[in-house]
């Protein structure tokens, strides 16, 4: 009778003592929401939202390895990059507003002779290599910022390879508005700060603008354009003329015609090369014979007799992989000499 009343007095005092502590329960805060980060389609593969926003952002870019030589110097040299891009756009009542930007981390391993005088490596360093502002409209782009002249790039770049030859690249600031027609037509207009240096005195910092008008027309077998330059520190001009053609099959092949005022002696922004004194004519053929390798060549003309040769073969064993190794040929021009030969090989990484 004892032990029946002791366990009836311990089940009540379990019940009492289980409802105080369920009185006392600690309720948990239901968890925030995640916000998974969206994948944004309007602009391209690669795109997403960032989160909060109705901003579409791609990061993507390069890790590059080349190694280099040329006849006449005592060994070879090399240069490792890493070159990461963002590219952030949204829809505004002006049209697409976009921002990109694409920074070049080097080292090279080239041994060079610094402002003192003293044999020392170029070592670490990098390059904004474009920073811009985009109001992208229905018609037209307007583009504020640092990025490649409209010089270098409206018309396309040189050649296929790696040395792709002379033809007015230039980096720096510009105001520019291309109109980009329905039909494959195109022009650009644009100020072109002028940061080339002339004679070891920079003059970035000049009222003197350079001015930069070109058009251009593109349809499936190619296109063809010219483009002109006005440097407005030295008052000469340069003007180039590009046709490109798509033969199929993997084959392409581009002719660049070269002009710039002044001669020799003469500094202008729009010489492709101290051995253009005015004239100079680039043509460069590609043949990709699979999908995974294709042949290139170039060979590139310049009025005081110089020509410059080069040939490789573009490698893309895996996606985002490519290997090219190059050979490239200079003669010596009217002075005579030996022509100096020169390769390289690059293998690079994008993303």
């Amino acid at each position: 009778m004892k032990i029946k009343s002791l366990l009836i007095g311990s089940a009540a005092l379990m019940t009492a003592s289980t409802g105080a502590y369920a009185a006392d329960a600690i309720v948990m805060a239901e968890p925030e929401p995640v916000e998974y980060v969206r994948v944004c389609d309007v602009y391209g593969a690669g795109f997403f939202y960032i989160p909060g926003t109705e901003t579409c952002l791609k990061i993507g870019g390069y890790v590059r390895f080349e190694v280099r030589a040329t006849a006449g110097f005592a060994g070879y040299w090399t240069r490792s990059r890493f070159t990461p891009t963002f590219d952030a756009r949204s829809e505004t009542e002006w049209g697409t507003l976009r921002g990109y930007a694409e920074v070049e981390m080097n080292y090279d391993s080239l041994n060079v002779v610094n402002a003192a005088g003293v044999l020392a490596p170029t070592g670490n360093y990098f390059n904004l290599a474009h920073a811009f502002i985009e109001v992208i409209g229905g018609s037209g782009t307007l583009r504020i910022g640092r990025t490649h002249s409209p010089y270098s790039r409206f018309l396309g770049y040189g050649g296929p390879g790696t040395n792709d030859g002379a033809y007015g690249f230039n980096n720096t600031q510009e105001i520019s508005y291309t109109f980009a027609g329905s039909n494959g037509f195109s022009a650009i207009v644009a100020l072109v700060e002028n940061s080339r240096v002339n004679g070891g005195v920079g003059f970035a910092n000049s009222w003197a603008t350079n001015v930069e008008a070109g058009v251009n027309f593109a349809q499936g077998w190619g296109s063809i354009g010219a483009i002109a330059g006005y440097d407005g520190f030295n008052n000469q001009w340069g003007a180039k003329a590009v046709a490109r053609f798509n033969g199929g099959n993997g084959f392409s092949a581009g002719l660049h015609v070269f002009y710039a005022s002044g001669g020799a002696g003469t500094f202008n922004t729009y010489r492709v090369s101290a051995n253009q004194l005015n004239w100079s004519a680039l043509g460069h053929v590609n043949f990709a014979f699979s999908p995974k390798a294709a042949v290139f060549a170039s060979a590139q003309w310049f009025d005081n007799s110089v020509w410059a040769f080069v040939g490789g073969v573009a490698f893309t064993p895996a996606p985002g992989l490519l290997i090219r190794p190059e050979v490239t040929y200079t003669t010596a021009g009217a002075a005579g000499g030996a022509g100096v030969w020169g390769g390289l090989v690059r293998v690079q990484r994008s993303f």
